[in-house]
């Protein structure tokens, strides 16, 4: 080492530089508003997502209901080692996902060979609806493939799509800046924040990336950046409030977790540290919350902790935005399939109150708003001329809004006024010229259910949006799941061109779709399709995904032949493959039987002993022969044979999804 002398030009320019270093370091220290919990924020290291290896930069969905984070813990056939980490060899980077199940997290399952791979991924995003993937992945053709960040879709099962290059600026800015540690993308899907830099132990800064109609643009820097050490970013739910870890601001030591809002123009607002016991002297960083926030998740030492934010300064949490939920759908005639003018109502199914009135329009359809909250509701349809149909859809708050369908299919009414009108008739003309008046026929705009006393109310009175409406009385719910064993449902979905009527696949799509909105996460529904060939569309998915198998069985399409030997097969397969054990592990056979049954009864009988059952739904008018071989083929499965109409569809499916208690 070089000494100056006290009185050299050389130790002069040395002791200047030195004070303007000392002065920049000052100024990137700027002051902030350091939240204090009183400690009533307490920390919890969550094990079952935790390894002996390093997990970080976590993204969670804003329901709560899945995290993902990447892992050095390896144990996948891709995995090598390639660095040492505290001592310990470390394999390349993988992304991980969790579940949440009745409020507990599940063990984490690594992501296919596909997204990740030998050469290391990380800095997982996954969107509001828990179906799309952004990740980044250094890999060697990354440049030519618009990465280094990618996004995949969800397709199923164990199924993503391929990965497909963000692209545009965002791939034009990494060429001359190879380093990052940490991204985030905003909720609808247009803002990228990512911190980068020129190497991973030098400082970074945090960067901004806006999607138009031409694509990601250039990254620009946001004014959080520092002098010094940005890393780390997390773009909640409402898709302006940044969390952010850096050791430019006054805190605790470290990396210490900041809060600051992000402008429509890019620029920010006040930089609040989030206190402890969030910071310390140490690094702290990788804070991110759900959607209400209210929980808290981030890594300290490699681990992943939680923290409940319910008692914790108000200040720590985003902005929380307004959320409207939709349910629409159709009223359709069962036979003509024609829309019809009726009258939806929608009761909270707990206290009976109505929560909205809606008139379908001319072709039928029929939209209505409902707040952001955790409610079961009834739904009941009324038509001139029909049966009234209920059917019971469920919400939860939600970080984002949500959408739900319900399709109703209305069966005309059976006409037996006159038969119950006649006694009366013979004993007394008189009472009977009073029951023609018009007035006893206004008790069709009241509501009335199956098996409930019409109500007393006269024609003048009608329920209030804020009254009770006590004629309705719940009975013993026929959706509920209490008490009965998980599901490991298959549909087996004949696509022939003969199954495209209304009454057939249709009818199906619908009624399924209603079922789903009662059935739980750990219920697993699995589709397979056929006609010419057999093709796997769901492959064991969590009920929880609603809208996804929702979209896979709506896009579904009727045409060619009908092959059901290979299809069967495969579908025994699926069942074996996502198995559950004490659970419902069934096939559902949809078909309108136009194919040789007697082949598959070699097959149904074989798989009779491995606990899965084999259950038919028929389609259509059946000649007796034909109806008698898909009995056959039901019993020779252990299952059930029910040949499905409008009026007992609903009731058939909730059959099979509810045919195995604990």
């Amino acid at each position: 080492m070089k000494f100056f002398s006290t009185n050299s030009p050389s130790y002069l320019v040395f002791v200047l530089l030195q004070c303007l270093l000392i002065q920049a370091m000052g100024q990137s220290s700027q002051n902030t508003t350091i939240l204090d919990h009183k400690d009533r924020i307490q920390i919890t290291r969550l094990s079952v997502l935790s390894s002996k290896y390093r997990e970080t930069n976590l993204s969670i969905t804003p329901d709560g209901k899945y995290l993902y984070f990447m892992s050095l813990r390896g144990g996948q056939p891709w995995s090598g080692s390639y660095m040492t980490y505290q001592g310990d060899s470390v394999f390349d980077g993988d992304i991980w996902y969790s579940q949440k199940i009745n409020d507990r997290w599940q063990p984490p399952k690594s992501m296919p060979y596909g997204i990740n791979t030998p050469q290391g991924e990380d800095e997982p995003n996954v969107t509001a609806d828990g179906q799309t993937v952004y990740y980044q992945s250094w890999n060697s053709l990354w440049q030519r493939t618009g990465g280094p960040y990618y996004k995949a879709r969800h397709t199923g099962g164990k199924s993503w799509s391929r990965p497909e290059g963000l692209g545009g600026g965002i791939t034009e800015f990494f060429r001359t800046t190879p380093a990052t540690d940490g991204m985030s993308i905003s909720s609808d899907e247009k803002t990228f924040i990512v911190a980068a830099g020129r190497d991973y132990d030098a400082p970074m800064d945090i960067y901004m990336s806006k999607k138009s109609s031409y694509g990601w643009t250039y990254c620009k820097k946001l004014p959080i950046s520092t002098t010094r050490d940005d890393r780390s970013v997390f773009l909640a739910a409402d898709g302006k409030t940044i969390y952010f870890a850096s050791n430019g601001y006054k805190g605790f030591g470290g990396l210490d977790i900041y809060k600051t809002t992000l402008n429509s123009d890019g620029t920010v607002g006040e930089i609040i540290n989030v206190g402890a016991p969030f910071n310390t002297p140490a690094d702290d960083y990788g804070l991110i919350l759900t959607g209400d926030g209210n929980e808290a998740y981030f890594v300290r030492d490699g681990d992943i902790y939680f923290a409940d934010l319910k008692e914790a300064d108000e200040r720590i949490k985003p902005e929380i935005p307004t959320y409207t939920h939709t349910l629409k759908g159709t009223v359709r005639d069962s036979n003509s399939w024609v829309g019809l003018s009726a009258e939806i109502i929608l009761l909270d199914a707990r206290t009976k109150r109505i929560i909205a009135k809606e008139n379908t329009t001319k072709n039928g359809s029929y939209e209505i708003s409902i707040p952001n909250k955790a409610r079961v509701y009834d739904q009941i349809v009324i038509c001139d001329g029909y049966n009234k149909t209920r059917s019971r859809v469920s919400f939860e708050v939600r970080g984002y809004n949500e959408t739900k369908t319900n399709h109703f299919l209305l069966v005309r009414e059976e006409p037996l006024i006159a038969e119950h009108n006649q006694p009366e008739e013979k004993q007394d003309p008189e009472p009977q010229k009073e029951e023609q008046d018009p007035e006893p026929k206004k008790k069709e705009d009241n509501i009335v259910i199956t098996q409930i006393e019409p109500p007393k109310e006269t024609k003048d009175q009608k329920p209030n949006i804020d009254e009770t409406t006590p004629e309705i009385i719940e009975d013993i719910d026929p959706y509920s799941f209490e008490g009965i064993a998980e599901n490991n449902l298959i549909l087996l979905l004949d696509v022939s061109a003969s199954m495209r009527k209304p009454e057939k696949l249709p009818l199906l799509k619908d009624s399924f779709n209603k079922l789903l909105e009662h059935m739980r996460p750990e219920d697993r529904i699995s589709v397979i399709v056929y006609s010419g060939d057999a093709k796997v569309v769901l492959d064991g998915v969590s009920a929880a995904n609603r809208s996804m198998i929702s979209e896979a069985i709506e896009g579904l399409r009727s045409g060619g032949s009908t092959k059901g030997k290979n299809a069967l097969k495969r579908a025994y397969k699926l069942a074996s493959d996502n198995y559950i054990s004490g659970g419902n592990n069934r096939i559902i056979m949809a078909t309108d039987g136009y194919f040789d049954v007697d082949d598959l009864f070699g097959i149904a009988e074989k798989n009779a002993s491995g606990n899965v059952f084999l259950t038919v739904f028929s389609f259509g008018k059946l000649s007796d022969t034909k109806i008698e071989e898909l009995q056959s083929l039901a019993q020779r499965g252990g299952g059930n044979y029910a040949g499905i109409t409008p009026t007992n569809v609903d009731r058939a499916l909730l059959k099979e999804a509810k045919a195995v208690r604990h």
